[in-house]
């Protein structure tokens, strides 16, 4: 337990170390938080305002917006992939009674705006407590479910099609490639989402038990967890 405790916590140092506070250029491109340039805050604002495609849809179906801004379609697929992850796991902490005592729906909050930075640390704790009952799942469970599903889908096909302009699927693949070579903010989704698959594996290992079908199905990056929040009735309320 503590091991496992100790991994969480280290985990978390190298998160917040590389990805915030280590220099440009190591041990990869794009700037520590203290030395943030003008055109990438400009970037978090505009992939915000197009948080779960809102605006793009809503300019689609004719409801034009001057605060829709246009990215390229890889940026808003990755930032809204990452936060429909996100958005899965407070069905998941708020059916963990491990995390009860903990302020989870703080720490989901704030996860929903800093990823891991705050994830991390939930995990960490929770680690430390003994094995608990399961818990009934709460009432929003398969309202968050579909709604995670419908943008995780849209996102990943927002970043083969959508705006067209942008070129195709090799174009918008070379410049994922590119980013990740110059822009931290790229490098720090790509780690959120392996964080997250890391999480999802130990959370539904911790919330499922051991002969079911979900053990296996933790596997699957995102669509597992969905699917168990929408499928599994065994601990459903």
């Amino acid at each position: 337990m503590n091991l496992k405790l100790n991994f969480f916590w280290g985990f978390w140092l190298l998160y917040v170390g590389s990805l915030l506070l280590a220099p440009s250029h190591f041990p990869f491109g794009g700037e520590p938080l203290w030395q943030l340039q003008p055109a990438t805050l400009t970037e978090v604002k505009q992939e915000s305002l197009n948080f779960f495609f809102v605006l793009p849809i809503l300019n689609y179906f004719g409801w034009r917006s001057p605060l829709t801004p246009v990215l390229n379609p890889v940026d808003e697929a990755l930032f809204n992939f990452a936060v429909a992850w996100m958005w899965l796991f407070l069905p998941v902490m708020a059916g963990d009674r491990k995390g009860q005592h903990l302020p989870y729906f703080a720490f989901w909050g704030l996860g929903m705006f800093l990823t891991n930075v705050f994830l991390l640390p939930y995990m960490a704790l929770r680690r430390s407590i003994s094995p608990q009952p399961f818990l009934p799942k709460p009432w929003f469970t398969r309202l968050f479910a579909w709604v995670g599903i419908c943008v995780g889908i849209i996102a990943i096909g927002w970043f083969g099609l959508a705006r067209p302009e942008f070129g195709l699927l090799g174009d918008r693949l070379d410049y994922f490639f590119l980013r990740l070579g110059d822009s931290r903010l790229t490098v720090a989704f790509m780690v959120d989402l392996l964080c997250f698959w890391f999480i999802q594996i130990f959370l539904m290992g911790d919330l499922t038990t051991k002969d079911s079908v979900w053990q296996t199905l933790r596997f699957v990056p995102f669509f597992g967890v969905a699917w168990w929040l929408l499928f599994d009735r065994r601990s459903s309320s």
